[in-house]
């Protein structure tokens, strides 16, 4: 069984797996089998299931300090080297004095959606206590842990949006320190996108689409959008339920962790939340989808590990260079108004 075969990255060996080495094979392998899961419990939480699957190491690549393939070399990571470097040790992610987006995932898609999530997505709801206590308001601080990224103030928490730090205020030079890395940084990460990890959002892209397409989960699916409108709501996929709760609550301008919402939207979005994770769990929903995403995930790992492993290394060289090329970067950086990278839109929702 083949899934993605339109996909035309797939011409390009090192275009598509930049990381790729002499000996390594001529582009990723995207051939799956469909497993049969039966009907498995669902996973806990969602970020729960995603800690045992074979790719989130890898998906966790480049945003987290904890991947287990490059401890504590992630873009966050890179602030204190650089702000050591222009002259302020010490000065780390979490005092938010350097600006850097997270992005989140409430669908599931893209790399960051493979390393951290939200309880909702493609699977439903998953935790019954968490819908009836917030609905589609959880914060994402816990975001931060999971990826071992000490949390700054946020000052905004949509998951399609970046979540970025309140600035503190510091003496000017500091400030203008601040301002370079932060662009650097981000210069960094939008060339490692299309460089070492290049391979990785692709096989990220592959994963999800894999299983969108599945017939188990396709079928569980249609099980839970039949469920929601016995209760009353007509939704064709699980991912479209936040993106109307939120604009329901928020209009579809930014979400900012202080917005208020009124109490009868509030008790209306926990209303759809609760009736959301209790069709996932009739139908089991997040059971069958984690059971089969993991099921492709360790398929694709298997087959496409010496191009992973070239990515790692890749990766893992460039981000030594550019602590090496710091004091040099800092000479020639203008200091500019915050602008995202764009290597951090990986968990666009699916």
């Amino acid at each position: 069984m083949r899934f993605r075969s339109h996909l035309s990255v797939l011409a390009c060996c090192c275009a598509a797996l930049a990381a790729c080495s002499a000996d390594a094979p001529n582009g990723p392998n995207t051939t799956v089998r469909a497993p049969s899961v039966g009907r498995p419990p669902a996973p806990v939480s969602a970020q729960a299931a995603l800690s045992t699957a074979a790719f989130t190491p890898y998906a966790s690549l480049g945003i987290s300090d904890d991947d287990g393939l490059a401890p504590d070399e992630s873009e966050y990571a890179l602030v204190e080297s650089c702000m050591s470097a222009a002259g302020y040790p010490g000065v780390t992610y979490s005092e938010g004095v350097v600006r850097l987006p997270l992005f989140l995932s409430g669908g599931g898609g893209g790399v960051g959606g493979l390393a951290i999530t939200l309880p909702w997505g493609g699977w439903g709801y998953l935790g019954t206590a968490d819908a009836q206590q917030y609905g589609f308001r959880v914060s994402p601080g816990t975001a931060f842990s999971n990826l071992n990224i000490g949390a700054p103030s946020l000052r905004a928490s949509e998951p399609s949006t970046p979540s970025t730090p309140s600035t503190p205020s510091v003496p000017a030079p500091e400030q203008d320190a601040a301002s370079k890395c932060s662009t650097i940084i981000a210069d960094f990460a939008t060339a490692t996108q299309s460089g070492a990890l290049a391979g990785i959002g692709t096989l990220a892209n592959v994963i999800t689409t894999d299983v969108a397409q599945d017939p188990a989960v396709k079928a569980a699916a249609r099980a839970w959008s039949a469920c929601m409108a016995k209760n009353g709501y007509s939704f064709g996929q699980p991912q479209a339920v936040f993106q109307q709760e939120t604009e329901a609550m928020y209009g579809n301008g930014q979400v900012s962790a202080g917005a208020t919402v009124s109490a009868a939207a509030n008790q209306a979005q926990i209303a759809v939340a609760v009736t959301d994770a209790d069709c996932s769990e009739s139908s089991d929903l997040a059971g069958i989808y984690f059971a089969v995403q993991a099921s492709y995930e360790q398929q694709l790992v298997t087959a496409n590990q010496q191009a992973l492993n070239a990515a790692v290394s890749h990766y893992r060289a460039a981000y030594a260079k550019e602590v090496s090329q710091f004091p040099a970067l800092l000479r020639t950086t203008k200091a500019e108004p915050f602008r995202p990278a764009a290597t951090l839109h990986r968990s666009a929702s699916s």
